[in-house]
C-alpha cells in the first residue's frame, strides 16, 4: 500500500508569502494545507494533525512564538514538528526565543525554494528516526517485561537503573521500590556470596544462589565494560528456583534412600541365609535334646534369638520397599483404633490423644500386619516427641485425591493418581530442625541418645512397598506433622487359609538347590529323618544336570532363587519344560510376595522364606507333596 505524502500546515498572514511556500512543497510531493492566523492555525493542528507546520513569527492575533508553545505543551500534538520563519526577526536572539518556544527549526524569509524543502524533509528524517527509536525502545521494553524472569541493569555500584516488570513482582514490591535499591539489600547475599559490587569489579559473571524469606533465587550477574570508560555497570538475572530445588531435595533424598534400600535388601539376604543355618540346625538340635536338658535351654535361646535377627532382617527388607507379606483388604481407620489400647501405655499421662477417624472409608489392599507397624512407629514418635510433658497428639483419616497434594512436598517412587487414604499424625511437641528432618527416614538414625533402629527408616520402606508416599513437616517449637497416603481400592474377599497338613513320614526323591553349603546340609538331615531321599546341588547349573539323569525319580525340587552361576529364577523354566507339572517350592530372604512377583511364574507350589525352622520345612514339603495325590512320583526301585 503507497504511503501517503507528509501534509504541512502553511501558517502566514501574508496571502502570497503563505502561497508560495505552499507552491514550493506541493512541488516537492508534499500534500499542504494552510492557514492565516494563529488561532486558525491552532484549530488545524488539533483536527488535521499535521505532520509539520511552517509557522510565520509575526501573526496578527497571537505570536508564532506562542503558537509554536501552545503546539508542543499539548500531549495530542506535542510531537507536531514546527519550523519557524521570520522576515524580520533575523538575529540570533530571534532565533533562540523560536527554539525555545519548542519550535524544531528555525529559517529566514525569503528563503530559497530548495532550502525550504531540504530543511522540511531533514526534520521529517529526524523524526522518523526518533519514531523508530521510540518503537524500538517500546518493543524492547515489552519483550523486556514478557520475561519470566526478573532483570535489571545495574550501575558500577550495583544499583538497579531499571528493571522489568517480574523483578519487583518476583519480589513481592512496588515497581518504584526497584530502581535505585542496591540488589544486594534488595536480595541480602549470604557470608559465602560475593556482594554485587565485587562481581562487578572483577568483570566476572558469577552465578549465584540467594535466599529471601522461604524463597531460593538463582542470581546471574554479567558486568558491562568497554575500553573508554571501563566498567559501565552490569545486567543481572533473577529467577525464582525454590520448586527445583525442592524436588533436587526430594530426589537427592529418594536417591539416597534409594541406595541405602538396596543395601539393606542386599544384607537382609545374606544375613537370611547365615540365620538358616544358625535356626535351622538349632531348631533341629531341639528335636533330638531331652526335656529338661541343659543343652535344651541353651538351643531355645539360640532359636529365641535367630528369630529375633530374622524380624530385623524383615524390617531390613520393609525398609528396602520389599516387605509386603500378606495381601488383604484393610480398613486404616479400624486400624487405628484397634491400635489405641496398646499406644495408650507409651504416651505420656499429661498427654491428650485425638481420634478423628472417619468411617466407611475405602478398602487399601495391604498387608495389615505391616500398616499396624507404620501406626505404631508414627504414633510412638509422636509420643516420644512430647518428651513426657503435656500435649496433643491428633490422628486423622480421610480420603484425598491425587490433585489435592503437592507432590513435590512427598516421598513417592510413582506419581500420584487417583484416590488415597490418607493418614495423618499431629504432635505439638518439640519438633525438628532442617538438618534432623533431612535424616530422620535414615536406618539407626535417632535423636534419642541411646535411640538405634530401624522404626521410621521400616515405615519409609513399607509405604514405599505399598505404592503409597509419604511427607513430613516439623517447626522446633511448634510440632511435627506426617502425612502418609496409601492407594484406595475396592475390598475383596480373603483368601481362605489353607488347611496346615502336620509333619509325618514322607517318602519320594527331593532335589534340594542352594549355594550355601550349611543349608544344603540341614535340608537333607530334616528331610532324610523325615524318610526322603535327597540329592543336593550347589547352583542352578548342577541342579540342571543332576535332574536330567533323574527326571523321573526326583519328587520335587527346593530350589533358592539367589545363587551364582545360574540362579533360581533362570533355571525354574528349564525344569519346568523338561517335566511339566514338576513340582518346585522355592526358597529366599525376600518376602513371598516380592520373590513370586519378581519369579512371574504361576506354576510355583509353594513359597518358603528364609530363615526357617527345620519343622517349617518339613511341613511345607509333606503339604505340597499331599496336594499332589495320584500323581505323586514313586522313587525307582
Amino acid at each position: 500500500m503507497p504511503r501517503r505524502p507528509h501534509q504541512i500546515l502553511v501558517v502566514d498572514d501574508d496571502d502570497s508569502g503563505r502561497y508560495a511556500s505552499g507552491r514550493v512543497l506541493r512541488r516537492a510531493g508534499f500534500e499542504v494545507i494552510e492557514a492565516s492566523s494563529g488561532a486558525e492555525a491552532l484549530r488545524r493542528v488539533a483536527s488535521d494533525r499535521p505532520d509539520l507546520v511552517v509557522l510565520d513569527v509575526r501573526l496578527p492575533d497571537i505570536s508564532g512564538l506562542e503558537v509554536s508553545n501552545r503546539i508542543k505543551s499539548s500531549p495530542d500534538t506535542a510531537n507536531t514538528l514546527v519550523l519557524q520563519m521570520s522576515a524580520s526577526s533575523i538575529d540570533d536572539q530571534a532565533r533562540v526565543a523560536a527554539l525555545d518556544s519548542g519550535a524544531d527549526g528555525y529559517i529566514v524569509s525569503p528563503v530559497e525554494p530548495s532550502v525550504l524543502v531540504a530543511t522540511v524533509r531533514a526534520l521529517l528524517r529526524l523524526q522518523s528516526a526518533e519514531q523508530a527509536v521510540t518503537e524500538a525502545a517500546r518493543d524492547w521494553q515489552a519483550t523486556f517485561d514478557a520475561i519470566r524472569d526478573g532483570v535489571a541493569l545495574l550501575d558500577p555500584e550495583g544499583a538497579v537503573r531499571r528493571s522489568n516488570a517480574a523483578l519487583p513482582r518476583l519480589l513481592g514490591i512496588e515497581p518504584e521500590a526497584v530502581v535505585g535499591r542496591s540488589l544486594d539489600e534488595l536480595i541480602p547475599p549470604s557470608k559465602e556470596t560475593p556482594a554485587t559490587a565485587e562481581v562487578l569489579g572483577s568483570l566476572r559473571r558469577s552465578t549465584q544462589e540467594r535466599t529471601l524469606d522461604d524463597r531460593t533465587f538463582g542470581i546471574t550477574i554479567d558486568p558491562m565494560s568497554d575500553a573508554d570508560t571501563g566498567l559501565r555497570g552490569g545486567v543481572v538475572i533473577v529467577t525464582d528456583i525454590t520448586e527445583r530445588c525442592e524436588l533436587e531435595r526430594g530426589l537427592r533424598h529418594s536417591q539416597k534412600l534409594e541406595s541405602i534400600g538396596l543395601l539393606a535388601g542386599g544384607v537382609a539376604h545374606d544375613f537370611n541365609n547365615l540365620l538358616m543355618g544358625i535356626l535351622g540346625n538349632a531348631s533341629l538340635a531341639l528335636d533330638a535334646v531331652p526335656e529338661g536338658s541343659s543343652a535344651r535351654q541353651a538351643l531355645d535361646d539360640v532359636v529365641r534369638a535367630s528369630e529375633r535377627a530374622a524380624d530385623l532382617t524383615r524390617q531390613l527388607l520393609a525398609y528396602a520397599g520389599k516387605g509386603r507379606f500378606v495381601i488383604e483388604p484393610v480398613d486404616l481407620s479400624a486400624v487405628v483404633q484397634d491400635l489405641v489400647p496398646l499406644i495408650h501405655s507409651s504416651i505420656p499421662r499429661k498427654a491428650r490423644l485425638n481420634l478423628n477417624l472417619a468411617t466407611d472409608l475405602p478398602a487399601i489392599q495391604a498387608d495389615k500386619g505391616q500398616i499396624e507397624q507404620v501406626v505404631m512407629n508414627l504414633l510412638i514418635n509422636a509420643a516420644e516427641a512430647l518428651q513426657g510433658g503435656s500435649g496433643t497428639v491428633t490422628v486423622t483419616s480421610s480420603v484425598c485425591r491425587a490433585g489435592d497434594v503437592e507432590q513435590s512436598q512427598f516421598l513417592a517412587e510413582n506419581e500420584l493418581r487417583g484416590d488415597y487414604l490418607r493418614l495423618t499424625v499431629v504432635d505439638t511437641g518439640c519438633g525438628m530442625d532442617e538438618e534432623t528432618r533431612s535424616r530422620i527416614f535414615d536406618p539407626f538414625f535417632s535423636t534419642k541418645f541411646l535411640g538405634r533402629g530401624l522404626g521410621l527408616s521400616a515405615t519409609l520402606g513399607i509405604v514405599r512397598g505399598h505404592k503409597g508416599a509419604i511427607r513430613v513437616t516439623s517447626v522446633p517449637g511448634e510440632g511435627t506433622s506426617f502425612d502418609v497416603l496409601f492407594p484406595a481400592s475396592a475390598p475383596k474377599a480373603a483368601k481362605p487359609r489353607e488347611r496346615e497338613v502336620p509333619a509325618g513320614r514322607g517318602e519320594g526323591t527331593i532335589l534340594v538347590v542352594d549355594d550355601e553349603e550349611t543349608i544344603r546340609k540341614l535340608m537333607k538331615v530334616v528331610l532324610e529323618r523325615k524318610g526322603y531321599e535327597v540329592v543336593a546341588a550347589e547352583n542352578g547349573a548342577e541342579a540342571l544336570t543332576i535332574f536330567s539323569r533323574n527326571a523321573n525319580r526326583i519328587s520335587l525340587v527346593v530350589l533358592d532363587l539367589v545363587m551364582p552361576v545360574m540362579s533360581g529364577e533362570e533355571v525354574l523354566p528349564h525344569l519346568l519344560a523338561m517335566r511339566p507339572g514338576l513340582k518346585v517350592i522355592v526358597s529366599s530372604g525376600q518376602d513371598p510376595a516380592e520373590g513370586m512377583r519378581k519369579l512371574g511364574e504361576p506354576r510355583v507350589a509353594g513359597y518358603l522364606q528364609k530363615p526357617y525352622r527345620a519343622d517349617a520345612l518339613a511341613r511345607k514339603v509333606q503339604e505340597v507333596l499331599s496336594n499332589m495325590g495320584a500323581t505323586t512320583l514313586r522313587p525307582a526301585p
